[in-house]
């Protein structure tokens, strides 16, 4: 019997969705594989203690293992090793142990994603890192210490190994900053995944749920700095003072920067002071099916960010035939998804326009044929998946 390779998945850090959610998405992605090939890997996945069960419920019956990990929790004892870790290769040697131990506890073949913060490299088994962006190289203003940042990075350039990219302006970026760079590098377009279930559903039980007007246009970002909700709350307080116009947002996503704790309520504060608290409504971070069915039934959704690494709300909107409204940045270029109208992420008058122009076009709910076929999702996760093994078992020796 041909032994099975054994892939581990990491997924940890409950502040970033934006990476519990990738994992979940590649997890059922490898589960489109066709049996024959499925039937060749085994998928592990390696969950953090702090990781509520919910954001992998799902995932069980269609993973072979889940290991709940306390070495993966990011308490502030972790936090503070991976910290120090950072800077000092023999103590970053002994804090790495505890995923070193799990690898070889359950006989793995390769891990992914792994952490380029403060952890070991003496892996027994293969690996990939994977960076999302190089948003501290354009937004330096949004992180402490940029300088630390920049030598992490560039330890990374110096080692032999996989590193995974998820556009191919990532790659170029990695390659522009470290130039003589020794990993081999991949580029994964990663496709999101619309559980079947939300297409047998209909929107209208969640709109009631969050007593949300019929028409709205949807922002789903954590409330980060460079997520830029300010700009869409000020296009919306041209609208109504210039010319009238009353359009309804509604936003999902965690409400918390740990880069900038007060971000939040500066926000709130000028919805307040420039009287949009009627038009806006905020729900926090909610169940992934429901956001999915606030996306069915909103006119447009709204992608306001300075800087993506490969937007997830994108793919999201992509599945379900929705019309975005997108920052034009070098990433959603690339991304392209069809329906789509592009503002000047520095300019509220350029998205209001944008706005106005769409306003008369667009009506509220599902699409059932923009709506991506079963058939059609089914491809995209399987090229997903596919290319996702092919890095897994590609060697670079």
């Amino acid at each position: 019997m041909v032994k099975r390779f054994r892939i581990g998945l990491l997924m940890h850090s409950p502040q970033w969705m934006g990476g519990i959610i990738y994992i979940q998405n590649l997890v059922k992605a490898l589960n489109f594989l066709p049996p024959e090939e499925r039937q060749t890997i085994e998928i592990y996945l390696l969950v953090g203690s702090d990781i509520k069960q919910e954001f992998y419920q799902d995932l069980l019956p269609i993973v072979d293992k889940v290991c709940i990990e306390n070495c993966l929790n990011a308490n502030l004892y972790n936090r503070l090793c991976r910290k120090i870790g950072r800077f000092f290769p023999l103590v970053r040697n002994i804090i790495g142990r505890g995923l070193i131990q799990v690898a070889n506890r359950e006989s793995l073949n390769f891990i992914y994603p792994l952490n380029i913060f403060g952890i070991s490299w003496k892996f027994s088994c293969d690996y990939a890192v994977w960076i999302p962006d190089f948003q501290y190289k354009y937004f330096p203003e949004l992180f402490k210490n940029t300088s630390n940042l920049n030598q992490i990075f560039a330890d990374v350039a110096q080692k032999k190994l996989k590193l995974v990219l998820s556009s191919q302006i990532a790659e170029k970026d990695f390659k522009k900053f470290f130039p003589d760079s020794k990993p081999k590098t991949f580029v994964l377009n990663f496709r999101t995944i619309i559980p079947e279930e939300c297409f047998d559903r209909k929107p209208e039980f969640v709109i009631k749920k969050y007593g949300l007007p019929d028409k709205f246009f949807l922002v789903s970002n954590q409330f980060w700095v460079h997520k830029n909700h300010r700009l869409v709350f000020e296009s919306l307080a041209i609208l109504k003072n210039k010319y009238n116009i009353l359009p309804n947002i509604v936003c999902t996503g965690s409400l918390y920067d740990s880069r900038s704790p007060s971000y939040t309520k500066k926000i709130l504060k000028y919805i307040q002071e420039s009287g949009l608290q009627n038009q806006i409504k905020i729900l926090g971070l909610i169940p992934r099916n429901d956001q999915i069915q606030l996306m069915r039934q909103c006119l447009a959704v709204i992608q306001p960010s300075l800087f993506e690494g490969w937007s997830t709300v994108v793919e999201d909107a992509r599945s379900l035939g929705k019309t975005l409204i997108l920052s034009e940045i070098p990433v959603h270029l690339e991304q392209n998804p069809p329906q789509t109208i592009f503002f000047d992420p520095n300019s509220a008058e350029d998205l209001a326009d944008k706005i106005t122009m769409l306003l008369p076009k667009l009506s509220p709910g599902s699409n059932c044929q923009l709506e991506i076929t079963k058939e059609m999702n089914s491809i995209n996760y399987q090229i997903f998946a596919k290319n996702f093994i092919k890095i897994a078992t590609h060697n670079i020796i």
